[in-house]
């Protein structure tokens, strides 16, 4: 790993800790092992060095979507592994650099916000598409709705005042949700793949008609 990679990967691993406000140039060429000068060498300013760490991790997501997307046999197992990819990524996320991000870096929220729709929403449509062909989900679907009331979901599952963390466990509310989704949208065929994965009752497959 060169001298770059190493600088972001700290500076992402401090921003998610102790949010973004609070971590200097000197904290993270201190917890990197290098000097300032080293620091200021790769990148500009602390600006651009959140720049650079939102860039790497909006890619990371791209690529995994994609690679559920290629590897996956169906839709709803694609859904699923998403579903898991979410849930490990949202242990590491902590609301208060999203905040600071949003409130101090308005550019950059602004990549956020471009991620969502061109990616997030767009990757929604597709699998709601893919499900439709493979006869998982029902044909009657309007994609435009069910897609952006998807993501609407996946949102609130990260937001601290619908689901406070003393009161609700992530890996439950994500479950619970993925699970009426699915269900509200899967033909016969598609609840019997799915209740392969949320162990679901095979009667509860049955009894929705």
């Amino acid at each position: 790993m060169g001298v770059k990679e190493r600088i972001l990967e700290t500076a992402l691993r401090m921003f998610r800790l102790y949010g973004i406000k609070s971590v200097t140039m000197f904290d993270i060429s201190k917890e990197t092992g290098v000097s300032k000068k080293t620091v200021y060498e790769h990148f500009e300013d602390k600006e651009d060095l959140v720049l650079e760490a939102m860039k790497f991790v909006l890619n990371s997501h791209i690529e995994h979507f994609q690679e559920f997307r290629l590897t996956s046999g169906h839709a709803i197992e694609e859904l699923i592994r998403e579903l898991e990819y979410m849930e490990m990524m949202g242990k590491t996320i902590n609301p208060v650099m999203l905040y600071e991000i949003q409130k101090y870096h308005p550019a950059i929220w602004q990549r956020i916000e471009d991620f969502k729709k061109d990616c997030v929403l767009q990757g929604i449509t597709e699998n709601l598409r893919r499900g439709i062909e493979q006869g998982v989900y029902r044909s009657d679907l309007n994609l435009n709705i069910i897609s952006r009331m998807r993501q609407l979901q996946l949102e609130t599952v990260f937001d601290p005042v619908q689901y406070p963390v003393m009161q609700f466990d992530m890996h439950e509310v994500m479950e619970q949700l993925t699970r009426h989704f699915i269900l509200g949208i899967a033909t016969l065929e598609g609840r019997k793949l799915a209740a392969q994965y949320l162990n679901i009752e095979e009667e509860s497959t049955t009894s929705i008609t």
